[in-house]
């Protein structure tokens, strides 16, 4: 009878390896971590697993991964981890808390996966943050700024995320919170930020690059008074009149000799909100211009200082 049992169990045995073989040989999970880039080849692994490998190749700390039992099969190439978890985690709510790595990279330090909508006590660091990425722009400022009012201990972590929203409003809020701290590291984002080929973040950057009062914010401001865009140069100009240093007055003196009329008068403008004696020296100096706007505007300039003064 034995004996009759274990050649059954053998031709079974036999007759399911093709099967159990080919379900192993299914399953397939390669993940690769290189130049802050990820590479994710999974067919049918589970995406616990696929996190697994990321946390411990990225070295992110991924929290909630463990109830994400599910098979996953995905491929994709050298993405940044903010768009490999947004293909990963699609159908999953999520928080992400990111960072200033040493190289000036902003990098993701820590996810919070969140089941059935709310975030495990225990491991939320206030009530409810899933609203830092609600699509509503709206939503995410007024829980910024929540959060600035409470100052919880990721604060820091949040306004470096924030400062790469897709939102003007929560950029600005997040540069000008990071620059009252005194946090230096902020510096090399504007400065990042100022240089971008994305118009809309290089204005803002300007609006704000200014209150740093350093070298490199001053020639910042320099250098996009002479922008293509004519938002970016006025930008410039204007931050650089109200930064109230003799070293951005100089700068705007510099730019009434500009070859572009309509960076003189910018200049002229901005000089005329400098007090009485530099906005008439600056009008009295463009009355000999060769464009016919420049002179027009330092004459009515001058108009303006002789009118409110008798």
């Amino acid at each position: 009878m034995k004996r009759a049992l274990y050649i059954i169990s053998y031709l079974l045995l036999i007759f399911l390896f093709p099967f159990l073989h080919a379900s192993v040989e299914s399953a397939t999970l390669e993940v690769e971590w290189k130049n802050n880039l990820l590479t994710v080849n999974a067919k049918e692994a589970q995406l616990s697993d696929v996190l697994k490998n990321i946390s411990r190749n990225a070295g992110i700390d991924i929290i909630g991964m463990e109830i994400l039992d599910e098979p996953c099969t995905v491929h994709f190439s050298n993405l940044s981890l903010q768009k490999s978890f947004k293909k990963l985690l699609s159908h999953k709510n999520y928080m992400m808390l990111e960072a200033l790595s040493q190289k000036g990279d902003i990098l993701p330090i820590q996810i919070f996966i969140v089941e059935n909508g709310a975030m495990p006590p225990e491991k939320a660091f206030t009530n409810d943050n899933s609203d830092l990425n609600n699509s509503d722009p709206g939503i995410r400022l007024a829980r910024i700024q929540e959060l600035i009012s409470l100052n919880p201990d990721q604060i820091d972590s949040i306004l470096y995320s924030a400062t790469q929203d897709s939102d003007p409003s929560i950029r600005e809020l997040a540069y000008i919170h990071l620059i009252e701290k005194g946090d230096n590291r902020v510096s090399s984002i504007l400065q990042n930020d100022a240089n971008s080929k994305d118009i809309d973040i290089r204005k803002v950057a300007l609006s704000v690059i200014g209150r740093l009062s350093t070298l490199d914010a001053l020639e910042a401001l320099k250098l996009a008074t002479g922008d293509d865009n004519v938002d970016i140069r006025y930008t410039a100009i204007q931050q650089l009149s109200q930064m109230q240093s003799p070293e951005g007055i100089a700068i705007i003196k510099e730019r009434l000799s500009h070859p572009d009329p309509e960076i003189r008068i910018m200049a002229i403008e901005a000089m005329s909100s400098q007090g009485e004696k530099l906005a008439f020296e600056a009008a009295s100096l463009m009355l000999e211009d060769n464009n016919e706007m420049v002179r027009n505007t330092a004459e009515q300039i001058k108009q303006d200082l002789k009118f409110a003064n008798r």
